[in-house]
């Protein structure tokens, strides 16, 4: 069954309740007159105005003495069954001498007088019975929508406590607002249903506390519950209690068993925040209607005391509860109900919308159907619907995702990304600005976006497919649950970075062969110019060609188009400085981690590094005397620290030249920390930077000298 068609069983039931009140609501008989009770006496006010208070009743050939209690709103309140079937006797034989035509009033003073009747008419019908009809309608209607928006134990045991409920308030919207007189095998049927409805309506409440929020074990409840709810129900009908008044100590039994499992409840989820907030909002919700109605009606009623407030107004009561489930499904989306719950109130108040306004055109005067259908079409299309989207926004603030908004602050941070680190980078940034996560924290191995914990995480791969990815807990500061947009929106953000991750590719593509090609052309215009120049120059010149030699080797290099692995890079820094040092006549002391992790290094991280310590090993030889060149380098997660030491320096104050202002230019472009120490005959120079993780880089371990 789908969702469609479990909604219009709802909307039959809901129908055929009310129609079927609705017809013995108004098969019932009416005076034309009205009776009341004041005190303990019941008066007659005739159509001509005049009072009387009625003494007796003659049915046929019987006179019955006036009994206040023909007027009673609740027969179950009596203390015996003596009366309460004698009540009914006497209902029966009134309805059977209405029937016949010859009900007789006697008056106080003796007077007989005839009693006229006619046809009741939807205009003689308390507005008490409407008020009640429409509660059970909408509770009904409720439980129906949660039901129908997900199917299963706890929602089916919220539905039929909502239909057992609609059950009671239809039935006793018959009887409490009748005329005085009804027959006494309606009567008693109309009663027995009433306080069937009520004892299966605790049997569903109690169960559905031990299946929501968690089941709390693996026994029977729910089919037990309503076997015990049955088997009160046989023993109100056939009258094998103590007293009518009996049954409401039944209703309050199979009550306060939901008032155990909601203890054990709330001992289950006392290490579930989530669960433990959506029990309370529940609780709140149900004992606050539930309870105002054992308050003010079982408790007084099975004690035999006054009620202080009619039934037919407490059953409004029971609307506090509903509602607050409603609210609840909103907050803390109860029975998973978040993507449903709006559409489905949408759907069915705006058609109840249309036929309400059309009913209300139709019955004015020289309205034709057609005209009024227009009219009400109109008026719910310009008026209900804007009034009410106002409402939703205003008020309920249904859960949503933004689309336009994020996309339009996204997209041009796109166009600003330079690597594959920033664009990784940037990916966990608007994961934490679009659902703003209570904890976030990395999460392996994930290959689809996935929900977890009923929406309390997310699992979200990585962007890049390297499997290094995230796990939200808790979206909107942990306001709200993930759902299933939220998955769309993943989704749709990991397309966009799809298309920026190709542009990056395809953008790095066009600077490398750009790269190729000034690198081929100066390797073959200026290399062979450089070679020529070194075979035709002189013994005291061929050393400054060969050194113009080695800089553009060292410049083609850098314009390599490939990036090279960090371990690399150190044996080629070392053979270099080592000839250089090895010249001077300067050795050369050098460190480096035992394990260098597998890192690829740009071409200008490489050409930009590789000059700053070219220039600071240059510096130690023309400036100092040093007995020693000692380069030590260490990293750290992904940070390099190249340390650069020489002594033979005096202490009359360094002076800074061009070559250091050019190694602190360098570092600024790298985004490192450049520092030059003088500490006493030894001059040190530092250069900190973080590596950019390249692709097909492996992640650096934690630690490492």
């Amino acid at each position: 069954m789908n969702l469609h068609a479990r909604l219009a069983v709802a909307v039959a039931l809901l129908l055929v309740g009310a129609l079927a009140s609705l017809s013995l609501a108004l098969h019932l008989p009416q005076p034309q007159g009205l009776f009341s009770l004041e005190g303990e006496q019941i008066i007659y006010s005739a159509p001509s105005g005049q009072r009387h208070t009625v003494a007796a009743l003659k049915a046929g050939e019987q006179e019955l003495t006036a009994n206040p209690r023909w007027l009673i709103a609740e027969p179950d309140v009596l203390e015996s069954f003596e009366e309460f079937n004698g009540l009914m006797d006497q209902q029966r034989l009134i309805s059977a001498a209405i029937k016949r035509g010859d009900l007789v009033l006697i008056n106080e003073s003796g007077e007989h007088l005839a009693v006229p009747f006619r046809q009741r008419e939807l205009g003689d019908l308390h507005w008490l019975f409407w008020f009640q009809i429409g509660i059970g309608s909408i509770i009904l209607m409720i439980g129906g929508m949660v039901w129908s928006a997900k199917p299963g134990m706890a929602t089916t045991l919220y539905a039929a406590s909502g239909l057992c409920l609609a059950i009671a308030t239809n039935t006793a919207a018959v009887y409490s607002t009748r005329s005085m007189f009804i027959d006494g095998d309606v009567f008693r049927f109309l009663s027995d249903f009433n306080s069937c409805g009520a004892l299966l309506f605790s049997s569903s409440f109690s169960a559905l506390l031990w299946h929501y929020p968690q089941q709390l074990g693996r026994f029977p409840v729910a089919p037990l519950s309503f076997i015990v709810g049955f088997a009160s129900c046989a023993v109100v009908i056939f009258q094998w209690e103590p007293a009518p008044n009996f049954y409401y100590f039944l209703v309050l039994a199979i009550y306060a068993v939901g008032f155990i499992f909601a203890a054990l409840q709330w001992r289950f989820t006392r290490d579930k925040p989530l669960e433990r907030a959506a029990l309370l909002w529940f609780l709140i919700a149900i004992f606050t209607g539930t309870g105002g109605f054992a308050g003010l009606q079982l408790v007084p009623a099975a004690l035999g005391l006054e009620l202080l407030v009619p039934q037919e107004i407490l059953f409004a009561v029971f609307l506090l509860m509903y509602a607050g489930v409603a609210l609840g499904l909103i907050r803390y989306r109860l029975f998973d109900l978040e993507r449903w719950w709006f559409a489905l109130w949408g759907w069915l108040l705006g058609g109840a919308a249309v036929i309400a306004v059309d009913l209300a055109l139709v019955s004015l005067p020289a309205m034709g159907q057609t005209l009024a259908l227009s009219l009400s079409l109109a008026m719910v299309g310009w008026l209900y619907f804007p009034v009410r989207q106002w409402f939703w926004k205003r008020f309920v603030r249904v859960p949503e995702r933004n689309l336009e908004r994020i996309l339009q602050q996204s997209i041009p941070r796109f166009t600003a990304i330079r690597s594959v680190a920033e664009l990784r980078s940037l990916w966990l940034e608007l994961l934490q600005e679009v659902f703003q996560p209570l904890r976030s924290q990395p999460c392996f191995g994930v290959q689809q976006v996935l929900l977890l914990d009923g929406g309390q995480a997310m699992n979200i791969p990585d962007v890049l497919g390297e499997g290094n990815g995230m796990q939200l807990q808790l979206a909107d500061r942990g306001r709200r649950l993930f759902s299933r947009d939220d998955l769309a929106l993943v989704t749709l953000l990991q397309s966009q970075f799809e298309i920026a991750q190709n542009s990056l590719r395809a953008s790095e593509r066009g600077r490398m062969a750009e790269r190729e090609r000034i690198r081929r052309d100066i390797h073959d215009d200026l290399g062979a110019r450089l070679l020529t120049l070194l075979h035709r120059s002189n013994e005291g010149e061929r050393p400054l060609v060969r050194e113009a030699i080695k800089d553009l080797r060292s410049l083609l290099e850098a314009l390599d188009t490939e990036a090279r692995p960090l371990e690399v890079l150190f044996a080629s820094w070392r053979m270099e400085l080592e000839e250089r040092c090895h010249t001077a006549g300067v050795p050369l002391q050098w460190q480096q981690p035992e394990r260098v992790p597998a890192l690829l290094v740009s071409p200008e991280l490489q050409q930009q590094c590789q000059r700053v310590l070219r220039e600071a090993v240059s510096n130690a030889l023309r400036h100092a005397k040093p007995s020693a060149v000692s380069i030590d380098i260490t990293h750290q997660g992904d940070e390099l620290c190249l340390i650069i030491e020489n002594d033979g320096v005096s202490d009359s104050p360094v002076q800074y030249g061009r070559g250091t202002a050019i190694m602190q230019q360098r570092a600024d472009e790298l985004g490192a920390v450049l520092k030059r120490e003088h500490l006493g005959s030894c001059w040190r120079v530092s250069l900190s930077l973080s590596l950019p993780l390249l692709e097909g880089s492996e992640p650096p371990e934690s630690g490492g000298v």
